[in-house]
């Protein structure tokens, strides 16, 4: 009988032979996580090996060596090497063959689980015959490859949904959303939840059960034994046709995965998996696939980031203020309560605390009371403190300012506090086209002031603009960063310029729309040719959504630094003069019901304004044309954004506009997107739409030297940044 050591010399999975007969394999990966690189698999198979030949080994535990994860999946880097659909296929049918050798192991297996148990670590786990999770909050199991651009291919799409109810099973694939693990016990993924510190303990006990009721093996489970035939189809027949509509075709992964789960149900696992690997092998090397891989490592390292900045703190955030008493203010201070920083504030008018207080608490309520959690409910109110008297922000760390969008107020607002805030405390100004620097020098605060912009509504955009002035120290921007990483933010560090990055782009494009209507285009041909190329939402109803105000206070910032080149066209004020501002005016470009509805465009822009709206279709070759007019001066200004250094690099814009405008993610972003048509193309189209628009405009100097060097944003001439 050979000892582990004599069989297979263990690097990456540590073993640990208890007195009971049951081993456990601890996972323990070089790096901070741990992922099913090649060499892990291989050695994982080479345990494997050991444990199936070796009689002393009644039972197989498997965990994670490291604090606070289990198996992240496979490793991406490796998949992004793919070059071709056979090596898909084999890198697939082999990690298939190892996890199934699991799956019939002759001895009972167990996972423990704590931390995020993702991709192939739970296509890993669905492979053990019970798997035991950790209670605590980071404990998350599920299946992401999906919002990856390729399916789960190492039997995720056979096994789950023989585990769980089918209609849980696809949804946990297609959302690509994980789930706790008390839901996860919910539906039955997990069979049981214990303490972390007692889950060694818990495997040993559960696999020693097992050993005298020895299990069936890849027995299903009783939510998918409990579904008749009907059933299943009727559930997949309606996934299929949600996943149409939200789609559109433009996400294959989504409606390919739902046709390779229902081949395995109705043709046997065996054959299941077989289709799984092609349709992974299929789809990991598209263009979509690896777009979307580039977004996921770019949000990543931005995230990783300002995670990186909260670690090197010495003092952490704990206190901060507000001032503003607006949407963005109070969302602000919604946000940073439930996630357990002390909140002082006030609106700009103190004559409106109690209103807008009041009007807080019960928000907070309401997010307590949907979490179950009677002390968290307490804690979430006691982090709030409405401000009697200013002098109370003397222990804030960050104050915000969130009032109206003109200098003097802003600059007032602060020019107040400075006798009594903290001479460490960070001054952030949430602003939407002024700059850090300008205010600043109007208060005359001494304190250190960054420009600051979330994104409405604020709990559900991930995106941040942080500006820094030259002046600005290391110290205060690692502050703001360590608040937005702790909200669970994505930043992006831009120059302190007007409209900072998202907003001058976001212009651009809004503007070019309106010079289309002003040239009567049809405006329900700009919304429907947005939307068929990936936006969110059309133009128009994204203008209804920012207000007419904003859009054009922010053209004319814009207009002011850049000249010409930023035009605002006469439209926009007389679709203003009708007294149309905006969706927040009750009073928009489309008239909406109480729901918010569209029900139409206001009739008064066709019958005033001589703008038109059309019952025929564009052709194919008029929507790309007005596409091009719609995106391309937006690449054009990104391009202006490198020259000025704004950002730095091509993934920031991309990230931004993806996270902060909504650029179709399976485009890879708005310069990824550049990169597809080449700068002899993208140059080209420029050129005429500049030339057929007035002001006559110039293309940029990069995306002319791109044209002239045959150079790419990303990387030169091969891609990849």
């Amino acid at each position: 009988m050979a000892k582990i050591g004599e069989a297979v010399s263990p690097k990456q999975i540590q073993t640990k032979e208890l007195s009971s007969g049951v081993t456990l394999l601890y996972f323990d990966a070089a790096g901070k996580a741990n992922y099913l690189t090649t060499e892990v698999v291989a050695e994982f198979e080479a345990l494997l090996d050991w444990l199936e030949t070796d009689g002393s080994v009644k039972a197989v535990g498997i965990l994670s060596a490291k604090p606070d994860s289990f198996l992240l999946g496979a490793d991406l880097r490796e998949i992004m090497k793919l070059e071709s659909p056979e090596a898909g296929y084999r890198v697939a049918t082999q990690g298939q063959r190892i996890l199934s050798r699991l799956a019939r192991l002759k001895k009972p297996t167990v996972a423990g689980i704590h931390g995020p148990c993702l991709g192939g670590g739970l296509e890993l786990a669905l492979c053990c015959d019970k798997r035991i999770a950790s209670d605590s909050s980071t404990t998350i199991l599920g299946l992401p490859e999906v919002r990856l651009g390729f399916v789960p291919g190492l039997g995720g799409t056979q096994r789950l949904p023989r585990l769980v109810a089918l209609k849980d099973a696809l949804e946990l694939i297609i959302t690509a959303e994980p789930i706790q693990a008390a839901d996860a016990l919910k539906i039955g993924l997990v069979d049981e939840l214990v303490s972390k510190e007692k889950l060694e303990e818990k495997v040993e006990k559960v696999a020693l059960s097992l050993v005298e009721n020895p299990p069936e093996k890849e027995k299903p489970g009783a939510a998918f034994e409990a579904q008749d035939s009907k059933l299943q189809a009727s559930t997949l027949s309606m996934m299929k046709r949600a996943v149409r509509i939200k789609t559109k075709g433009r996400y294959p992964a989504q409606s390919r995965v739902i046709d390779v789960i229902q081949f395995g149900l109705e043709n046997g696992i065996e054959q299941g998996l077989e289709e799984e690997a092609r349709a992974f092998s299929e789809l990991a090397v598209t263009e979509i696939s690896r777009n979307l891989v580039g977004l996921f490592f770019n949000t990543e390292m931005a995230r990783h980031s300002a995670a990186s900045s909260a670690q090197k703190e010495e003092v952490p955030v704990q206190t901060i203020g507000v001032i503003g008493g607006g949407l963005m203010g109070e969302s602000l201070a919604r946000l940073a309560a439930v996630n357990g920083f002390k909140v002082l504030f006030r609106p700009l008018h103190k004559e409106r605390l109690e209103t807008v207080s009041e009007r807080i608490k019960d928000a907070l309520l309401k997010t307590s009371n949907r979490s179950g959690n009677g002390e968290q409910s307490r804690n979430f109110l006691d982090n709030f403190q409405p401000l009697l008297d200013d002098r109370e922000l003397k222990d804030a760390d960050i104050v915000f300012e969130a009032t109206e969008e003109k200098l003097a107020t802003k600059a007032g607002v602060f020019k107040n506090l400075e006798s009594f805030i903290k001479e460490d405390c960070v001054l952030a100004t949430i602003t939407s086209s002024l700059t850090a620097q300008g205010i600043q020098e109007q208060s005359a605060n001494k304190n250190p002031l960054l420009g600051v912009h979330f994104f409405h509504p604020v709990e559900k955009m991930p995106l941040v603009e942080i500006a820094a002035q030259p002046t600005t120290s290391k110290a205060a921007i690692s502050k703001v960063s360590a608040f937005v990483s702790k909200l669970d933010k994505i930043p992006v560090y831009v120059k302190d310029s007007p409209c900072f990055l998202v907003n001058r782009l976001l212009c651009c494009y809004l503007l070019e729309a309106s010079r289309l209507a002003e040239e009567r285009v049809p405006l329900d041909w700009l919304e429907s040719v947005a939307l068929d190329f990936g936006m969110p939402m059309g133009p128009l109803d994204l203008l209804d959504e920012v207000g007419l105000d904003v859009g054009i206070k922010v053209a004319e910032a814009l207009r002011a630094t850049h000249g010409e080149r930023i035009f605002v066209p006469p439209v926009l004020e007389k679709v203003k003069a009708l007294g149309i501002k905006g969706k927040k005016s009750d009073a928009g470009i489309y008239r909406r019901d109480d729901t918010g509805k569209k029900l139409g465009f206001d009739p008064r822009l066709v019958e005033n304004l001589n703008l038109v709206v059309s019952e025929a279709k564009p052709t194919e070759e008029q929507a790309n044309e007005l596409s091009d007019r719609m995106i391309l001066p937006m690449v054009d200004e990104a391009a202006r954004c490198l020259e000025e250094k704004i950002v730095r690099r091509a993934r920031e814009i991309d990230v931004a506009t993806i996270l902060g405008i909504g650029f179709p993610p399976f485009r890879g972003g708005l310069l990824k997107y550049a990169d597809s048509l080449g700068g002899t193309v993208l140059l080209e189209r420029l050129e005429k739409i500049y030339a057929e628009s007035s002001p006559v405009r110039r293309v940029s100097e990069t995306i002319e030297k791109q044209a002239k060097e045959g150079l790419r944003f990303y990387a030169g001439r091969s891609g990849g940044d």
